[in-house]
């Protein structure tokens, strides 16, 4: 089993790695709205960075909006950072973030900016692998006892 996160420092680790988060801002009707787009950074503080284009019909209103960005690894830790999302386009930011994956993506005629989500609170859960989990439903079975099949925990940042 894994151990608990108990920091920025943790899930920075724990998502290492991981390219890809979910992204929810609040949509022109008022509605929840999500997207994949691929993470850049995760900093110290636990703010996520991502490259976006300025001119996506998403990007404007998420501006000092709520947003919640959603990460998962390999399969075994679940990530869900709440906070605002900021633009940045300060072009010395831009050129720290950019990276041969987004290079890519602003070849396509793009307007880069960052999209800053900063976040107030992690929360997170870890489970075992499948095998592992069937072992501890086998071992309940036999013993008695809960299984144990993850934890999870919250930080406030």
């Amino acid at each position: 089993m894994s151990s608990p996160i108990e920091s920025v420092s943790d899930v920075q680790q724990r998502l290492e790695g991981a390219r890809t988060a979910i992204v929810t801002t609040i949509d022109e009707r008022g509605s929840l709205s999500s997207r994949p787009v691929t993470v850049q950074r995760i900093d110290d503080r636990g703010d996520v960075w991502f490259l976006v284009d300025r001119n996506a019909d998403w990007v404007v209103p998420a501006d000092g909006a709520p947003a919640n960005v959603s990460v998962v690894d390999e399969g075994s830790t679940w990530v869900s950072f709440a906070g605002r999302a900021t633009l940045i386009d300060d072009q010395a930011i831009l050129d720290d973030l950019c990276d041969p994956m987004s290079d890519v993506f602003l070849d396509d005629g793009a307007t880069a900016v960052a999209l800053r989500v900063v976040t107030d609170r992690i929360e997170w859960w870890t489970a075992p692998g499948k095998i592992s989990q069937a072992v501890q439903i086998a071992k309940a079975k036999v013993t008695g006892d809960e299984p144990d099949l993850g934890s999870s925990g919250t930080l406030e940042t």
